[in-house]
């Protein structure tokens, strides 16, 4: 197969390493710094069985430089999509299935009928007049990996991604593509849920990642402490009911998903992550969204929402909004 790889980071050197060490033609697109490493030394990962994979695949620092591949992963962080509307662009008029590798709630889940103002995460609906429909598959990744530097990433466990199409749909494009990725050792599945399977990832996740922002605690602390444990708890209510008005019900109670999150012990979030790392926080698709959604289908999310106005605020102080 053909495929291209926007955001060479850390899931994206996984998939580019994993992909292209079965021979498929592998394109990433990537500038300056990480582009000039990437042409020197291709990209590098340590597999958590100790493996060492090495792949050199071509590198494109535009659109025009993609060409017309079958599949392309999206593997930038949610606030950088809308810059990528050129490439997608340029990718859906050249028939390439378009796969959003994305924590929390995508665009396409809150996208509109055209014409409408977008959302928070697909501003003035761009990336929806930019991105055939019917070329949608969404992805959610357990996939623990980790960024170490341009070109590079260690891989510490787990090989899970689950593909769907928005509207649920099976076909033969979809099952391709899961299967070259079978092929190559990514433990991946076809199924027609993957908006709950955005839900059941992000049920604990839109309550842990804000709060370790905001109290720099990992996440067994903010599970197990008095202190924290009864706003995870509402917040994960709220978003029970956000979903069960999509007609989404999860497989686990409360208590059950917290249980499963406190075995990864002293873990350190994503936002947590970049919050010491200076980088940009990832506040709209893991948190704002939720509030969003839960407005536009009369839902209340009052915790959630007092959150999502604290990390924002945190945010802004640290110079981290964006």
């Amino acid at each position: 197969m053909r495929i291209a790889v926007l955001g060479p980071g850390a899931v994206g050197s996984y998939l580019a390493c994993m992909m292209g060490r079965r021979d498929h033609a592998v394109t990433v697109l990537a500038r300056g710094e990480r582009a000039a490493a990437i042409r020197a030394h291709g990209i590098r990962m340590q597999r958590k069985d100790g493996e060492a994979l090495q792949v050199r695949p071509a590198v494109a620092e535009g659109p025009e430089g993609l060409g017309a591949p079958d599949v392309a992963f999206i593997c930038v962080k949610a606030y950088s999509v809308p810059a990528l509307v050129p490439a997608l662009a340029a990718l859906s008029r050249a028939g390439s299935e378009i796969v959003f590798v994305q924590n929390g709630i995508p665009w396409w889940y809150l996208a509109e009928p055209a014409g409408d103002g977008g959302s928070a995460l697909d501003p003035g609906g761009a990336i929806a007049a930019a991105v055939a429909a019917d070329r949608v598959i969404g992805c959610v990744t357990y996939v623990n990996v980790r960024n170490a530097g341009p070109g590079l990433a260690d891989h510490a466990g787990d090989d899970t991604f689950a593909l769907g199409r928005p509207d649920g749909r099976l076909d033969a494009a979809l099952e391709r593509i899961v299967a070259a990725m079978v092929d190559a050792g990514i433990a991946a599945r076809a199924g027609d849920q993957i908006r709950r399977d955005i839900w059941v990832k992000l049920w604990g996740n839109l309550a842990f990642n804000p709060i370790s922002a905001l109290t720099g605690a990992t996440m067994d602390k903010i599970i197990a402490e008095p202190d924290t444990r009864p706003l995870v708890m509402a917040m994960m209510r709220e978003a029970q009911a956000l979903a069960a008005a999509g007609g989404i019900a999860f497989p686990l109670t409360i208590d059950q998903r917290l249980e499963v999150a406190s075995r990864a012990g002293a873990f350190k979030t994503s936002m947590l992550q970049d919050l010491e790392a200076g980088r940009q926080l990832e506040i709209d698709a893991i948190i704002g969204a939720v509030s969003e959604y839960g407005r536009r289908v009369g839902v209340p999310t009052p915790s959630v929402d007092i959150v999502l106005g604290l990390v924002r605020q945190k945010a802004r102080e640290l110079g981290l909004a964006g």
